[in-house]
Parts: C-alpha cells; sequence; structure tokens
C-alpha cells in the first residue's frame, strides 16, 4: 500500500510540475489584419503589367520567332544540332529563346535536359517557351523494358 500512495505522489507532482512549466501559446497573426495586406496584394499586382503572356500556343510563338529549321536525318546531323543547342544556351537571351524554340520544334527525347534548364532561365520568355515545350512529354508513359530472355529458373534462391 505504502508503494501505491508513492507512485501517486509523484505522478501527481509530475502532472503539477508539467502543467506549471508550459507557456501559454500565442495565436498567430492576432496583431497583423489579413485583410488589407491581400488589399495591399490585389493593388500591386494590378500594376505590374507583364511581359509576356504565357498563355500563347507554343507553335505561334514558333512561328513568331521566325527560326527556319529542318530535323536532322543523321546521327551526326543530331549530335551536330545538340552541340550548337547547348552553345546557344551559354550565350544571351535570344540565342537561349531560339535554342528553346529548335528544341521544342525537334521534339527528340534527348533535349528535354536542355528545356528543364530553359525552365530556370532569368528570361521570362524564354521559360514560357521551355514549359509550352514541356508540354508535349507531360503525361507520356516511359517505355517498358523488354526482357528478351526469361531469367534463370533457380532466381527465387537468388534473393
Amino acid at each position: 500500500m505504502n508503494q501505491l500512495f508513492a507512485g501517486a505522489a509523484v505522478l501527481a507532482l509530475t502532472l503539477v510540475l508539467w502543467g506549471l512549466g508550459r507557456r501559454p501559446r500565442k495565436l498567430l497573426l492576432s496583431s497583423t489584419d489579413a485583410s488589407s495586406v491581400a488589399a495591399l496584394n490585389r493593388v500591386q499586382l494590378t500594376l505590374v503589367k507583364p511581359e509576356w503572356q504565357g498563355s500563347e500556343d507554343f507553335t505561334s510563338l514558333a512561328l513568331e520567332s521566325s527560326v527556319t529549321w529542318n530535323s536532322p536525318a543523321t546521327s551526326l546531323e543530331r549530335l551536330v544540332l545538340q552541340r550548337q543547342l547547348r552553345e546557344a544556351m551559354a550565350a544571351g537571351p535570344e540565342q537561349r529563346l531560339e535554342a528553346v524554340t529548335l528544341a521544342g520544334l525537334w521534339g527528340h527525347v534527348s533535349v528535354m535536359s536542355l528545356l528543364r534548364q530553359g525552365l530556370h532561365d532569368s528570361d521570362g520568355r524564354v521559360v514560357a517557351a521551355a514549359a509550352a515545350a514541356l508540354e508535349c512529354y507531360r503525361g507520356k508513359p516511359r517505355a517498358e523494358l523488354i526482357q528478351d530472355v526469361p531469367p534463370p529458373r533457380n532466381v527465387a534462391r537468388m534473393r
């Protein structure tokens, strides 16, 4: 019986000390009026005039840029085109825009890294063109791995 009272006393003392040691919680945004901040943001958004609207179609962007381009026929032409696109991405904003536009027109899987790099560009036109070019890759499933040779009979023992 003595051990029961000692255990209850320790539990009561622990609960009292834990309750006294806690600080009261502060409410979030208790001193800030969120409606005035939202109104200020709306006013600032109306003052900003976008340089280029991203809602245009990628094909209209390609037609505006006056780029003449033919798809590479051989692997050597493909490698040369990839090298030229990488060099253009290292140049100025107009060359980067042209490189992303050509990469989108080409539509080859090897230029996806270039298009992803264009998504992080400082020029908004390049970002919008890269996003529009990547739209054609969205939702396509990856090619399944086809095994021509069946696994060995004792594959269960290998694991």
